[in-house]
């Protein structure tokens, strides 16, 4: 069964509408361009496009992403950025770091990049007071106990919480363990358009700061699923063609590529 942690992985982080109920007892993904659709037990269906609240719609990330699946060409023009990241701060006897660390590590934790595998940890002293009715891993019930701890930090991408807090306090040895979660400021960009061997732009939907790309490159035509009707206007006047395809035309191809690769977001 995927998870909701799964379908973000491959479509990007930034599916739009998702409740809970979607993440339960799905066995794959169909894509469709219309409303319309019947949700069953073991098929999620997904807009190309976000025009009811009801159905998940994949977003501007997963958008660029299925873009960047179709090897067009060279990336050109402005990154589309987000924001993702946290980091997971937890403190553990160092008898049980190592144990914890490939636990975080399994579930997603430690992607930095092109780098896996990271982390950071240094040692400290924790205290406790274990109540009546405690069973403490490390000291005695009913007396303030000093313990030498590793501080394990890592960071996280938000589509992979889920699943590493739950290995945390699954591979963590104390009762009750102490973590943190700290939002990043590290961003994580991907190209809006491409440029084929013709010079030709091919890009999903239209930004600002696109369009100022385009009027400044000057490109002979643009492609593109959806253009407001000012970007048209402010291509037209420097004679740049706009084909616009049907909706879908470029996503549905890029996601089912995505989804048979099965890659990474940061890849």
């Amino acid at each position: 069964m995927l998870t909701l942690e799964q379908i973000q992985d491959f479509l990007g982080p930034d599916i739009l509408h998702m409740p809970n109920l979607y993440a339960t007892n799905i066995d794959k993904v169909e894509f469709y361009l219309s409303c319309e659709g019947v949700f069953n037990s073991s098929v999620l269906p997904l807009q190309m496009w976000n025009s009811n609240d009801t159905v998940p719609a994949v977003g501007p990330f997963g958008q660029r992403r299925a873009l960047k699946a179709l090897n067009i060409g060279k990336a050109v023009g402005p990154l589309y950025f987000i924001k993702p990241f946290f980091k997971c701060v937890t403190y553990v006897p160092q008898t049980h770091l190592e144990s914890v660390r490939e636990a975080l590590w399994a579930s997603g934790a430690g992607q930095i990049g092109q780098y896996s595998r990271c982390s950071y940890y240094a040692p400290g002293t924790g205290t406790f007071w274990p109540e009546d009715g405690t069973h403490p891993f490390l000291g005695g019930v009913g007396v303030l106990n000093e313990e030498s701890e590793m501080r394990l930090e890592v960071v996280v991408p938000k589509w992979y919480q889920n699943v590493v807090e739950h290995a945390l306090l699954t591979a963590h040895p104390y009762e009750e363990p102490a973590y943190d979660w700290i939002r990043l400021e590290n961003r994580l960009g991907i190209p809006q358009a491409y440029c084929d061997g013709q010079g030709e732009w091919w890009f999903i939907e239209d930004t600002p700061e696109l369009v100022e790309s385009i009027l400044h490159t000057n490109p002979p035509v643009v492609h593109c699923e959806k253009i407001s009707w000012e970007s048209r206007i402010a291509l037209a006047r420097r004679k740049i063609s706009v084909d616009i395809k049907q909706p879908g035309e470029l996503l549905y191809r890029g996601l089912q590529k995505l989804w048979g690769e099965k890659k990474k977001p940061w890849e």
